[in-house]
């Protein structure tokens, strides 16, 4: 089904999505067919941090996609997005999001950052974004290996979490990999097609950039993350 997400300045981003009424259905393999929260957080908080026209000509990466609305998001802001997941079923919804939200043929790569970050051009990206990829601390250090090979020398990661992990750890766990981290907050009414029973949930936005780097000094329009 499509749901339409509200984002101004840029208007209404439309997705294609899972009903909600197999959402209790869905197996581990399968989250990717949903828009989650922290998705919806790190889509608004970028269109809040660059504003409309603010990645034109840059190029980003949506590392881990589902169905693409943090890419689809960057898209609209004028960027050139590669969309990067491991389910082949996810890279045909966003081939069919980017095209009902007016963008061009999507860039799709299969697979993950361990097995589809090779296929990446070193030094490639400006942003890198994610939602909902770090919830599994054992793979902290692959995706600190692949952003320290993907990001230019003054790019920036912004990834997306619902509160479920611990901050000193991912902290220390990026610092390793070496990052400097810095965390800001957005709230977002869930579910948003909804007009009443909404839930606000806090989500985090972790920003990391290569320690001893400028991150974000080509960026137009970009503030720095408090």
């Amino acid at each position: 089904m499509l749901r339409a997400f509200e984002l101004a300045p840029i208007g209404t981003v439309a997705i294609e999505e899972m009903s909600s009424v197999g959402l209790l259905k869905l197996s581990t393999r399968k989250y990717w067919r949903r828009v989650w929260p922290a998705g919806l957080g790190l889509a608004s908080y970028i269109v809040e941090r660059f504003g409309a026209g603010g990645l034109e000509g840059r190029q980003v990466l949506d590392l881990g996609c589902g169905v693409g609305l943090v890419g689809v998001v960057c898209g609209r802001l004028g960027a050139s997005v590669t969309f990067l997941d491991r389910e082949a079923g996810a890279l045909a919804a966003v081939r069919r999001n980017c095209r009902r939200n007016g963008l061009g043929p999507a860039h799709t790569i299969g697979g993950d950052w361990n097995h589809g970050g090779h296929r990446l051009a070193p030094d490639a990206f400006d942003v890198v974004v994610g939602g909902d990829v770090v919830y599994d601390d054992l793979e902290w250090p692959a995706i600190g290996t692949a952003l320290m090979r993907t990001l230019r020398a003054d790019g920036l990661a912004l990834l997306a979490d619902p509160g479920w992990v611990a901050e000193a750890k991912l902290r220390a766990a990026f610092r390793r990999s070496g990052f400097a981290v810095t965390k800001s907050r957005r709230i977002v009414s869930w579910p948003p097609w909804r007009t009443t029973h909404l839930r606000r949930k806090t989500i985090d936005i972790y920003t990391l950039c290569r320690r001893g780097a400028t991150s974000g000094r080509r960026l137009p329009g970009v503030r720095p993350a408090s």
